[in-house]
């Protein structure tokens, strides 16, 4: 006979229901009771426990002979606190949904009870009460019977009350469910995104306590927001509720902190007095299970508690404070990971609670009323928790000591314009405004000027194509220039590449780079200028013409080289815009230039040496020449790449901080600001992009972490920007790194070559590279399914190859002793196959 304990095993074992599911169940039915009415909301809340309660009662039973009686214990209580949770939920929503926010505040006067305040206008302002009005009965009680006068000095959640003014008597009644959009929706919202909160920091993080203990504070929280609702409208519960989770929440904050500090910063607190601070949480909450009691003695101890609880709350954010600044003592100066963590502690634990303390439990304690409705300010709460949730999930910090001298600079920037526009309401709404209105105001206004202001160098960034088109154009053709720059190899490619975007770019009618050398110029030159002027201008060593911008690149013994740029199309000279972009440039320039002249004087040498090869036997002796060759190159390029460092890379930087210095020390105008925000933003590319020439001359990674993880870091840097897929492959990588440094070096070269030459001519859309090694050596292998060529044809020097092309490959896998296969033809795309010997055969 088939009993409910067998469906029970069955339907379990085919659906795997567990805890989550339950919890998912419970998320999804607590909304949907939200719009049913309030009997059925009873009834189905009935219904749902009891057939949850049933379900998972043998639920367990069915997994208890296989798990055993702790795995029973741990499911009943499991179940036992989402029972209880789930319960809440709708009972709160049911409180919410079934009476009206009155906001009606008594008071006994003799044996009357009169209308002492109003909280809420939802009543009072249609029903036309007034403070002094008398309460005869409430829902035909006297008002000395009913609950909530008894309880809190209020009423709440009546259906009509008889009131007495001036002798005549008027019924009030409670006119539907008025859903406080405000007081309502808001709560359900921001409860509802704790506890998602909670939970998606519970299952994807459990394993750190730290994240455990973040996601009771989130249902602290959650827990303080969803009884909002329910305490407005005088419900024991949600008034329980939310005087408990605000007593526990500094508790459990600094508990966090404790927590986090031992398992981010690697540093041990005593934990002792974190333990001792729940005795008086958990002490408060037996005082506050006696407001449950139908007693006038309860009202007292209930008005008692709400101050406790603000008194409580403050004590708990003072220690808070203290254990950071304790913290901040003794690691807070050490620029180190555990600094930059307690400032950012610091930061979010001002922001979540300093406006809720300073303007609203201080002034209630002080004042007895609050400037600020505590409501709004605890949105501020949810500050602290997320960033967190942030920082434990994403294991990263934010420069915090680059966004606290921001939001300073900004904060001192609004305080001005805020004070005077604050003054002038105070002088023309002098009969409207009250000082707690005025100052409000001027800390509103500070704070969203603070934030526009912080966030105005991101828009404006994101909008400078926009709002400044031409400066947006110039730092495009940087970033265009210097790339191509790093692929200049002789003058016919410098007119060709780079020239030509300067003229275009800057709209003018020509252009011109001059080598002066002692005893002859050369002139290269691009669109309508004038040859023949330009050299007699540059010859004569004046620094300024009429017609002409001169700029001078670099000065050397052997040469001097200038940059000439004519008139722009509208006849106006260059302007201080374009003339600061051309500097940009010039320092880009000058690199290349050195190393045309290099590259150029080394050929001539190298002609002059082949020409001193008369027969094929001497050829031979070459050998040596190739390997010296091969050398020197290296040495150049770091060279070049170290200079490039100490020199260009370091003043780029001092000039920098210098601009940085500027803006920091001087007041400049808003134009003069955005104009050295530019700039800064121009070296700050200009550097990024040497440094990237600075690896590609002299790749020093090389010795630091191997020949296959520099090839993946330069492949996966290639892949970015490279119209077709890279697909690396190696085998063998411990006989590879074996290798000597200089093999691995021509290596790196000729994979750097294949991938040029790919992306300036292949026109593909993959290219596979294997690397290989073997007892009987090493094989590199090229191939892709672009356009290939004409292998019978010989090809022409291309641009960007660096000057060395297919016969730069050969030379090296020659120089190894190794055998080259190249397999290609017009639309077959392209094969190599390179071939390089053992150890032991290269020594042979």
């Amino acid at each position: 006979m088939l009993d409910l304990k067998t469906l029970v095993n069955a339907s379990c074992s085919s659906t795997e229901i567990t805890e989550d599911a339950l919890f998912w169940f419970s998320i999804l039915f607590i909304p949907f009771t939200a719009f049913l009415s309030s009997g059925v909301q009873i009834a189905a809340c009935m219904v749902s426990t009891l057939f949850l309660l049933v379900f998972y009662y043998y639920y367990i039973i069915a997994n208890i002979d296989e798990k055993g009686g702790k795995l029973m214990k741990k499911y009943f209580f499991t179940f036992s606190l989402l029972t209880s949770f789930v319960l809440l939920q709708i009972w709160m929503i049911h409180v919410i949904f079934s009476y009206s926010v009155s906001g009606i505040i008594v008071a006994q006067q003799g044996n009357e009870w009169k209308i002492a305040k109003f909280e809420s206008k939802n009543i009072s302002t249609e029903a036309g009460l007034k403070i002094g009005d008398t309460i005869v009965s409430i829902n035909g009680k006297d008002p000395a019977d009913y609950i909530s006068v008894i309880k809190w000095r209020s009423l709440d959640q009546f259906e009509e009350i008889v009131v007495s003014r001036g002798g005549n008597q008027f019924t009030v009644f409670e006119k539907g469910n008025f859903f406080a959009f405000t007081y309502d929706l808001f709560p359900i919202v921001g409860g509802f995104l704790s506890f998602l909160m909670a939970i998606l920091i519970y299952r994807k993080i459990h394993n750190s306590k730290s994240a455990l203990i973040l996601s009771y504070v989130f249902l602290d929280i959650g827990l303080v927001f969803t009884s909002l609702g329910a305490s407005l409208r005088g419900d024991t519960v949600g008034k329980f509720i939310i005087s408990a989770g605000v007593i526990s929440l500094p508790v459990v904050f600094l508990h966090f902190l404790v927590v986090l500090m031992e398992e981010k910063g690697k540093i041990r607190l005593a934990t002792n007095y974190v333990r001792y601070l729940y005795i008086p949480v958990v002490l408060a909450f037996f005082v506050l299970m006696t407001t449950f009691l139908p007693m006038h003695v309860t009202y007292y101890i209930y008005s008692f508690s709400v101050r406790t609880t603000m008194i409580f709350f403050l004590v708990g954010i003072i220690l808070n404070f203290y254990l950071l600044l304790y913290l901040y003592v003794k690691y807070g100066r050490q620029k180190s990971y555990l600094s930059t963590l307690i400032k950012m502690v610091w930061c979010s634990l001002i922001i979540s609670f300093l406006p809720l303390v300073t303007f609203s439990f201080i002034p209630k304690l002080l004042m007895g009323h609050e400037w600020v409705d505590s409501f709004f300010l605890s949105w501020f709460v949810l500050f602290f928790p997320v960033s967190f949730a942030y920082l434990i999930i994403t294991k990263q910090l934010y420069n915090i000591d680059t966004i606290l001298r921001r939001i300073l600079m900004t904060t001192i920037i609004a305080l001005l314009p805020s004070g005077v526009f604050t003054g002038l309401i105070a002088i023309f709404y002098q009969n409207e405004n009250r000082d707690k209105h005025l100052v409000l105001l001027f800390i509103a206004m500070v704070i969203i000027q603070s934030f526009f202001l912080y966030s105005l160098e991101y828009f404006m960034t994101k909008l400078q194509a926009i709002l400044f088109p031409r400066k947006h154009l110039l730092q495009t053709s940087i970033q265009k220039i210097a790339k191509n720059l790093t692929s200049i190899s002789s003058f016919n490619e410098l007119k060709e590449i780079i020239l030509v975007d300067i003229v275009k770019t800057l709209e003018v009618f020509g252009g011109a780079v001059v080598f002066k050398y002692k005893d002859t110029m050369e002139t290269i030159s691009e669109g309508d200028i004038d040859v023949a002027e330009v050299e007699r201008f540059v010859e004569s060593g004046e620094t300024e013409h009429s017609e002409f911008s001169c700029l001078q690149i670099n000065s050397h013994e052997e040469y001097s080289s200038y940059l000439i740029m004519t008139r722009t199309r509208t006849n106006t000279l260059l302007g201080m815009e374009e003339m600061q972009w051309l500097n940009i440039i010039i320092s880009y320039l000058a690199v290349s230039l050195e190393n045309l002249h290099l590259i150029r004087k080394l050929n001539v040498k190298l002609q002059h040496l082949a020409a001193q090869m008369p027969n094929e036997q001497e050829a031979n002796d070459f050998v040596w020449f190739r390997k010296l060759t091969f050398e020197l190159q290296e040495m150049e390029r770091m060279r070049i790449a170290t200079d490039l460092h100490d020199t260009t890379m370091q003043d780029l930087f001092f000039l920098k901080r210098r601009l940085v210095g500027v803006i920091q020390r001087y007041a400049l105008s808003k134009e003069d600001q955005d104009h050295m925000s530019s700039l800064i933003e121009y070296i700050e590319i200009i550097n990024t992009n040497l440094r990237q020439s600075c690896f590609e001359l002299h790749p020093h990674l090389l010795k630091e972490i191997g020949l296959v993880q520099t090839l993946e870091k330069i492949i996966e840097r290639e892949a970015y920007g490279s119209p077709f897929e890279i697909d690396f492959q190696t085998d063998q990588e411990n006989r590879i790194e074996k290798r000597d440094m200089e093999t691995k070096r021509h290596l790196f070269r000729m994979i750097q070559e294949l991938l040029n030459n790919a992306k300036k001519h292949s026109e593909a859309s993959k290219v596979v590279i294997r690397l290989r090694a073997n007892q009987e050596g090493m094989t590199l292998s090229y191939e892709d399914d672009g356009v290939g060529f004409d292998p019978t044809r010989t090809a022409p020097r291309q641009i960007g190859s660096s000057g060395i092309g297919m016969e730069q490959l050969k030379s090296r896998v020659l120089h190894l002793n190794g055998l080259w296969e190249l397999e290609t033809g017009k639309g077959c795309g392209v094969k190599i196959r390179i071939a390089l010997p053992a150890f032991e055969s290269m020594s042979a």
